[in-house]
């Protein structure tokens, strides 16, 4: 039982350095603490100058703070010690950016603090909640993403769903494939497809038909029957998904939606690439879980799932070659190499996938059309690596010549170091060897444009190499990495940063444009392919309201689903540019979801806003009719 609150309390001022948090630690417990020293994580984060009101010293690593109260404070059931921090990097704006968690730490033990939501003052408690109309359609289908067309004379109620007329071996574990996927995310409704006849069924029949594209099909529906015709075995699978939706659908709300009676769907997807990337690292999700969210994007007809397996909170991946990345790499807070971050501080946080749980979520998402992009993030975001194995560094660099922008101290690999490169070696060929997919993203996102600057290693080589700032190594840095890649027999996948300091030769290069919208322009008139995934529309930590009480980040605005599906990727590209506009991707970033719930309230149905922009043409999209369908979209 826990016998300590941590509340807090946001005080906003003209300038950060004047900006406060202030803190409560209540004893609700029957004994008195004494001698201790409190921790917490917050995305609110002291600043270096920081000053300390009623409390002696405080020390931070990115997100993670630990202060000691005033000397001799004894803290007697029922009081509280009172304290604040002045001085702050960046503002608080929603209710979650205050402690997540904490800890104290009296005589060795380690107690736990349950902390409450960040408060603020009246005036910022205002603005919208995340807000779903309830919607309205023409057409009585449930499908999502909506297909290109739709010419529907009549509608029926009087079936439940298909009845398989083929013995074609092919097709019968297909219509089995997309029912063991409804039974999965929908485990109380009926099954869609029946292998023998029964009353209250369309037949279903299949033709291939080699004029359609291999993601491409149609549905052509009569009065007992309905036939889908495809260009291949994976839009074979998406017409059977769409007649999945449709009978899930009318089960679930039959006073809203209806089976066809006589008419044409005709559909194929807009552009070829369709993803979801997946942050693990901040938090953990088991390959169960995993499993769960690619059924998700195989229900919505998106095809790449990125997975991001490292950051600086923590190394996913078994690596053989190195296996300290995951019995050390992989874990956060006491007793541990890393601090507590984002949560979880009181305890052992963390985990990782062997390299069978990923064969195994790379063969299931096969078996949904699915492809598994990895990404190693690199050379940023390595603090997990670099305290894991500290001979990586240039021991000559001074410590905390430069912090990420997410408050790590030198948490970059070194470009000038014959071990970054042995190390990267080892564990891009394993890699290779666990995922088919012809790219490896390799991040190249958040590098401090102070980085290496006072590492004596990086300086010769920028004196021999003729570079002149931190960008123009990573390029070097970069380019060497391609290398290594095309050695593998893998092309190169990055954040949009991949193209600075001179970026890299674009051919078979694939960037992410995620930091504003116009970069999607800007690296297509470089040459680049490109995935268009702004902050500002397509990431799913971003808040929805502009309401305190909404959870979420906001560094890129408020992205309310109304807006995320309103986007539009293409916009302002010459015909040229949209041929290397490869398609879109929704950004998963998990800092503030530490639930299922809060996990569910910011990305649904945003995910699926993303995957009809992926999938219909604009001129069919149609918000009101996505708002009204999204009730019965899936979860995690």
């Amino acid at each position: 039982m826990t016998s300590l609150v941590l509340d807090s309390f946001y005080q906003p001022a003209e300038t950060l350095k004047d900006a406060r948090l202030e803190l409560a630690l209540t004893n609700v417990g029957s004994k008195p603490l004494k001698a201790f020293s409190l921790a917490y994580t917050a995305l609110t984060r002291a600043s270096a100058e920081a000053v300390l009101e009623n409390a002696d010293s405080f020390r931070r690593v990115a997100n993670f703070h630990e202060i000691a109260p005033v000397k001799g404070l004894e803290l007697q059931p029922g009081e509280s010690w009172r304290f604040a921090i002045k001085g702050l990097v960046n503002p608080a704006r929603h209710r979650l950016d205050g402690p997540k968690s904490g800890y104290v730490t009296a005589n060795g033990n380690i107690m736990e603090v349950q902390c409450t939501d960040l408060k603020a003052p009246v005036e910022l408690i205002t603005g919208d909640r995340k807000i779903l109309p309830d919607g309205r359609a023409t057409d009585p289908l449930h499908i999502v993403p909506w297909p290109q067309s739709v010419e529907i004379d009549a509608y029926r109620d009087d079936v439940s769903g298909f009845h398989i007329a083929t013995t074609t071996p092919e097709d019968l574990a297909a219509a089995s494939r997309i029912n063991a996927l409804s039974a999965r995310l929908f485990s109380n409704a009926p099954l869609p497809f029946l292998f023998t006849e029964s009353s209250n069924l369309l037949t279903l029949e299949f033709h291939e038909d080699p004029r359609l594209a291999n993601d491409g099909y149609t549905l052509d529906w009569s009065a007992r029957s309905v036939t889908l015709r495809h260009g291949g075995a994976v839009g074979r699978d998406y017409g059977l998904t769409v007649l999945a939706q449709i009978s899930y659908g009318v089960y679930c709300a039959p006073e809203r939606f209806k089976f066809p009676m006589t008419g044409t769907i005709a559909d194929a997807p807009r552009f070829a690439w369709r993803g979801t990337h997946l942050d693990v690292s901040r938090h953990f999700r088991d390959a169960k879980d995993v499993k769960r969210l690619l059924d998700i994007l195989a229900w919505c007809r998106m095809n790449v799932f990125q997975w991001h397996l490292t950051d600086d909170e923590g190394w996913r991946l078994e690596i053989r070659a190195y296996p300290e990345l995951t019995t050390k790499g992989s874990r956060r807070g006491p007793g541990t190499m890393q601090e507590s971050q984002l949560g979880f501080a009181s305890e052992s946080y963390g985990g990782f996938y062997t390299q069978e749980d990923v064969r195994e979520v790379v063969a299931h998402a096969a078996g949904l059309n699915i492809d598994v992009l990895p990404e190693i993030d690199i050379p940023g975001h390595c603090t997990a690596v670099l305290k894991t194995y500290p001979y990586m560094a240039d021991q000559a660099e001074p410590p905390e010549s430069y912090h990420s922008i997410q408050g790590y101290p030198n948490n970059a690999l070194n470009p000038a170091m014959d071990e970054t490169y042995g190390f990267l070696e080892k564990v891009f060929a394993e890699m290779a060897d666990l995922f088919p997919f012809e790219f490896v993203h390799i991040g190249g996102d958040e590098v401090d444009d102070r980085s290496w600057l006072s590492s004596p290693k990086v300086q010769r080589l920028m004196e021999e190499r003729g570079l002149g700032d931190t960008m123009e190594v990573q390029a070097y840095f970069m380019g060497r990495v391609r290398g290594i890649l095309k050695s593998l027999g893998k092309n190169l996948a990055g954040w949009d940063e991949v193209s600075h300091g001179g970026g890299i030769d674009p051919d078979g290069v694939l960037l992410m444009a995620w930091q504003k919208q116009e970069v999607t322009r800007e690296l297509i008139e470089q040459g680049y392919e490109v995935i268009c995934t702004p902050g500002q529309n397509y990431y799913m930590d971003m808040v929805q309201g502009t309401c305190w009480q909404e959870p979420g980040a906001s560094w890129a605005g408020v992205a309310t689903p109304e807006e995320t599906y309103a986007y539009e990727p293409a916009a302002g590209l010459s015909s040229a540019g949209k041929d290397l506009l490869r398609g879109v991707q929704a950004c998963i970033w998990c800092e503030h979801m530490t639930s299922n719930e809060i996990f569910n309230h910011m990305v649904f149905p945003r995910l699926f806003a993303v995957a009809e922009a992926g999938w219909t043409q604009p001129e069919h999209k149609d918000w009101q009719r996505f708002a009204y369908q999204s009730a019965l979209f899936p979860a995690l």
